[in-house]
């Protein structure tokens, strides 16, 4: 073959091949932001039902008698309240030790810290969270989660809007940095709880774990490769509280200077698998 035409396809195939190696750098860094934003809203929802198992029984905050009781359904998650009786602001604390196995199978320590300036059921009230030295399994967590009740929805069900800040979750030497803005829906579940009469006792745990939550808003943050990114919630993440992962919604992930992804995380299975579309290719992840 000529010299001088080997040359122009050698040329061809090289610069070929530096852009799918581009590419493949590029699809990569979606799929990191994808599944460290996936991380945080998951980590912020255990958080949230958390807080419920502390305050789910047939007394407000503010008819509570005892100051220190534990967990619902845990036998080693210890919870007080200060100051017990009418006034607001009460500072309520789940303090898992230094390691509590909670009925999920899920180690946790330290403590959550909520300060609450009225009831949780109250249209209004607002909870301001954060946390002291706390993990959950592998992951460190620190921020701040200020949580507003909004009363209801036009059918009835519970809604909250949460501005979560000065997130990083770290674990071995990775960490990730995260912020949002999320309104929180309260599906299913909000009529029963722990305590919730049935013929013959109460419901316990099942009174929980049928609690279904959607989630709508937008967030930003630095991945573990410290990368920045954008999220934004085009359709709502369905969380249930039995299921540890995302089974349901849709949403854009955007790191800096790169194409945006399109995130689906299915239609109602419960599996730590989504998927993300980024310039009409779709590939899997792992939440």
């Amino acid at each position: 073959m000529n010299r001088n035409l080997i040359l122009p396809i050698a040329s061809a195939i090289a610069i070929s091949l530096m852009g799918f190696a581009g590419c493949k750098k590029f699809v990569h860094q979606n799929i990191k932001a994808a599944s460290n934003s996936s991380l945080a809203i998951l980590t912020y929802n255990d958080v949230f039902t958390e807080i419920n198992k502390a305050v789910s029984s047939e007394m407000a905050l503010e008819e509570m008698v005892d100051a220190t009781w534990n967990l619902q359904g845990s036998v080693c998650a210890t919870v007080t309240l200060e100051p017990v009786g009418t006034s607001f602001p009460k500072m309520l604390t789940i303090d898992y030790g230094t390691e509590c196995i909670g009925p999920d199978g899920i180690v946790r320590s330290g403590k959550i810290i909520a300060m609450f300036d009225g009831n949780f059921r109250t249209e209004g009230t607002a909870i301001n969270v954060s946390f002291e030295n706390f993990t959950k399994g592998q992951y460190t967590i620190a921020g701040i989660d200020s949580i507003t009740n909004n009363g209801m929805d036009g059918d009835g069900n519970p809604i909250f809007s949460e501005v979560i800040n000065d997130v990083i979750i770290s674990w071995g030497t990775q960490q990730v940095l995260w912020e949002a803005n999320l309104n929180r829906t309260w599906l299913e579940g909000d009529t029963t709880g722990y305590e919730t009469d049935t013929v013959g006792g109460t419901l316990g745990m099942v009174g929980l774990n049928d609690d279904v939550f959607s989630i709508f808003g937008s967030a930003s943050g630095n991945d573990s490769n410290g990368h920045p990114f954008t999220l934004e919630v085009i359709q709502s993440m369905v969380l249930p509280t039995a299921c540890m992962y995302i089974t349901d919604g849709i949403t854009t992930i955007s790191p800096t200077n790169l194409n945006e992804g399109r995130v689906d995380y299915g239609a109602g299975e419960c599996d730590k698998q989504a998927t993300i579309e980024v310039d009409g290719e779709v590939f899997n992840f792992t939440m």
